[in-house]
């Protein structure tokens, strides 16, 4: 499976609740920032992928974490994040 394809299938897990948020956002992060070669993604791709990676990385399920005001980022709002990158990837 190539990267592009894993990263589309960590998208459509987390939304259908088959691959938890734990190990969404750290394969996600470590796929988008360390492992796929830019050029297997179109411009939009790369923009959106993008986007949902940098909040992936600032997961937290910590509430003290989440009290820090544009710090983290929680669950529901990684999975709406994800909502909006399938919407407008398809």
């Amino acid at each position: 499976m190539t990267d592009k394809k894993r990263l589309y299938y960590l998208l459509n897990g987390l939304q259908n609740r088959t691959v938890d948020i734990n190990s969404f956002v750290d394969q996600f992060v470590k796929i988008f920032d360390l492992d796929i070669d830019y050029n297997e993604l179109t411009e939009n791709e790369y923009k959106i992928m993008g986007e949902v990676s940098e909040r992936a990385a600032r997961f937290s399920d910590s509430l003290e974490d989440l009290e820090l005001p544009n710090v983290y980022y929680n669950e529901e709002q990684i999975r709406s994040a994800v909502g909006q990158a399938i919407h407008k990837l398809s």
